[in-house]
């Protein structure tokens, strides 16, 4: 049996959609938020997962890097988003709201805010007294396409815009223990991966959410992409050299692939 983590957010459910019609009785999923299933693997609880990038970072010890997969975007992602009633000029000295549910996004914005923007803000872990709020999943999705806000900041575009390169969000990472068990849903989950997008318009009959139409849910699952090429291993290295020279991370890991 191997514990695979299921994220509960729109942007991975194609995957997760193709893995479940195979019935497969060996695998057995466990659904959460990010924060929740990076505890999860962390304590050995799950096995394989799409885990934030920033958890590889800090237990490059611990797991294996799945290769050719990976949850990214390139250019817009429209789920990771600095939503703000003030403009980017007026950022400097306001308080932001940073979301639980991602390290990988909030170190992201520290990195845009400080490297990008020159911008210092104050972080608080309330919405009350905010004066712009990081979400992501599918709250920032649901604010993306019908929020009020004035000024939406989309993270992945700014990256890109930035950098020339993909983000990676997530990493598919599996407990170093697991190789030989993990061996046929590998295989599984790269064929998965070359076919999850094929005919959305099936899928948007089993996947709703409420708030948004199905044509903006087929438009968000267009921008996914999960690809992880040596571009976006590129710039996957150059977010842990920023974390790192941010002070957040000790050391940029070496990258240890499961094959």
């Amino acid at each position: 049996m191997l514990n695979i983590g299921e994220i509960q957010y729109a942007n991975v459910y194609p995957i997760f959609y193709h893995l479940k019609q195979l019935n497969l009785p060996e695998f057995n999923f466990i659904r959460g938020v990010p924060s929740y299933l990076n505890r999860m693997m962390i304590e050995g609880v799950i096995d394989t997962s799409a885990l934030s990038s920033i958890i590889y970072a800090k237990y490059p010890d611990r797991f294996l890097i799945i290769p050719e997969i990976s949850i990214s975007s390139i250019n817009y992602v429209k789920s990771v988003v600095l939503f703000s009633h003030l403009p980017k000029d007026g950022l400097n000295g306001s308080k932001i709201y940073l979301t639980d549910e991602s390290g990988t996004s909030v170190i992201l914005l520290k990195i845009i805010l400080k490297k990008f923007w020159g911008v210092e803000a104050e972080f608080i872990n309330e919405e009350d007294g905010a004066d712009a709020f990081l979400y992501i999943g599918d709250r920032a999705l649901f604010n993306y396409y019908n929020g009020k806000f004035s000024h939406i900041f989309d993270l992945g575009k700014i990256w890109y815009e930035n950098t020339g390169y993909p983000f990676v969000y997530a990493l598919w990472l599996l407990n170093r223990g697991k190789v030989l068990e993990a061996e046929e849903f590998v295989k599984v989950l790269i064929d998965v991966k070359c076919r999850s997008k094929d005919n959305l318009s099936i899928l948007i009959d089993r996947y709703m959410l409420e708030g948004l139409t199905s044509y903006q849910i087929i438009d968000y699952w267009e921008t996914i992409d999960y690809n992880l090429t040596d571009k976006h291993i590129k710039g996957l290295l150059l977010y842990y050299r920023y974390a790192k020279e941010l002070g957040i991370l000790k050391e940029v890991p070496p990258l240890n692939f499961y094959f």
